[in-house]
This record gives C-alpha cells, structure tokens and sequence, in this order.
C-alpha cells in the first residue's frame, strides 16, 4: 500500500485497504449513521462509488434476500473485490458489481428505491456534482431515497500535535482542493445546502462524530498511522514553514509515537444528508 493509497482510477486515499482500516476504526459509527438512512427490507439499493464493499454487508442485511444491490466504482480492483466479498455474505439478496462512473450510471429510469453514495463527493467538481445527483435523480423511483455520506475535515483531530501547526497544514490542504476544483473532504457540512440547491428535499441531515482517545483500538491506531504518513507525503507540496515541514519527515518516520502519547486523541466528523425524490 503507498503512502497516498490510491487506486488504478487515479483517486488518492481510496485504496480497499485503506478503507477497510477506516470503516474498521468508525464501524459503531458508520454502522449507524448507514441504519440511519432508513433503507428497508426488498429494496433495491446502489451503492454509488462502493470502494472495495466496506458498506456491502450492512446494505445486503438492510434488503434481506428479496431485495437487490448494485454496486459500483470506477477501479475494476475494488469491483473485483466486491465480487469476492459478495459471495462470503449469508443469505445475500442479488448483487450485481459494476465498473462505472456516477457521473453517467448504466441503469435504466426508475431503477432503485435508494442510491447510497459515501465519501465520493469530495472527489466531484460542482458541475461534477450536479451530473451525480442529476443521475441518482434519474435512477431513482418515485418516492425513493438518495442517501449522501461524506466527511467535514475542518473538524478533524490528531493529537497531541500542535494545533497550530495542524491548523497550517490543513489549510494548505483544503486550499489544494480548492485549486483543484473539488468540493474537498471539507464538504460535509455542505452537502445539505448543495443537494437543497440542485432541487432535491433533504428530509434529514445528521452529523457524526468519531473519537478516538489512548490507548487506540488496533484498527484506529493501524489507520492513524496509515494517514499520518500519507499526510507526511503530501505535506512536500504544501507552502509550510520549514519547522513543520521537518515536523512531518520525523512523524512520518515515527507515527507510533505519537498514537502511543498517553494524551492521544483522534477526532473526525462527517455528515450524513437524506433526500427524497
């Protein structure tokens, strides 16, 4: 796994193991804020930019055997992971991997009674994320449910490092997305707002909060460190004084001991938002 895990589609922090150790960190978390979304029995759900399948179990118990899922991304790996991991649940409901783009879904009109799409939109352009609801609009029966999960790091905690320098580096970070055109992982927040204005009703919208105090559980203490050294790969690029930049070479050649810190604390936050067509 390198240091920025990403795919064969070009995305960085999108490697199937790297989610896997982030879903494993926020699972009580995840869990419910995914129940939350009120996906029921016999429905057909697309999971839009499923990544290796982290929310597949959960879907696939939410629709029981009568129901159906599709799944699909953009990398062909993750899709094949899908494909295996389909065939390890008990009593799935049909499952159905795809390659594909959200920007232009291989399904007919009215195909789903709910799109469930977590922590793609930050990937997205505006106009980008226009073409993404206009599709998942287009998808969805009458009365059906777009379901969108993605992160607000203007949130995000690591400590004990310094806040000061956290706070320089994040703001190189999300000034990055903005040069790129993205909506960012600062975007969470925003989502209620973006889909209101792109003529959807956002029924409800709930923020969730993952922490994390010492002595980290196995899987947050593995994603920590995972993130650390990818945000110690990027940090090159960023315009920080050379005193944080120095900081981020030592850290990334010794995260444990930081997450080993008797004060140490991991803190995210994301946001769920729930429309109904």
């Amino acid at each position: 796994m390198s240091a920025r895990n990403e795919t064969s589609a070009g995305h960085e922090a999108s490697d199937a193991g790297w989610l896997d150790l982030h879903f494993e960190s926020s699972r009580p978390e995840y869990e419910a804020a995914f129940l939350d979304a009120g996906i029921r029995p016999g429905w057909s759900v697309l999971d839009a930019g499923c990544g290796g399948g982290s929310f597949l179990p959960l879907i696939s118990k939410a629709v029981g055997p009568s129901g159906f899922i599709a799944a699909l991304d953009l990398a062909p790996e993750n899709i094949a992971r899908v494909e295996t991991l389909a065939g390890t649940l008990s009593q799935p409901p049909e499952i159905a991997a795809h390659i594909g783009s959200i920007l232009s879904l291989p399904f007919a009109n009215a195909s789903f009674d709910c799109v469930w799409s977590a922590n793609v939109m930050q990937y997205l352009t505006p106009a980008e994320f226009g073409l993404a609801v206009g599709e998942a609009k287009r998808v969805l029966k009458s009365g059906g449910i777009f379901a969108v999960k993605d992160f607000d790091s203007t949130i995000l905690q690591i400590l004990p490092i310094d806040r000061a320098l956290f706070a320089r580096f994040m703001a190189a970070r999300l000034q990055g997305f903005r040069d790129r055109g993205v909506l960012g992982t600062d975007c969470g927040s925003t989502l209620p707002t973006r889909l209101r204005q792109a003529g959807l009703e956002v029924i409800r919208r709930k923020g969730w909060l993952v922490e994390r105090w010492a002595t980290a559980p196995r899987f947050t203490h593995d994603y920590v460190r995972d993130l650390l050294a990818y945000f110690a790969s990027v940090a090159p690029s960023y315009a920080l004084p050379d005193a944080d930049q120095a900081y981020w070479r030592e850290l990334r050649e010794r995260p444990d001991r930081l997450i080993d810190d008797p004060d140490f604390c991991y803190r995210e936050f994301f946001v769920v938002a729930v429309c109904r067509i």
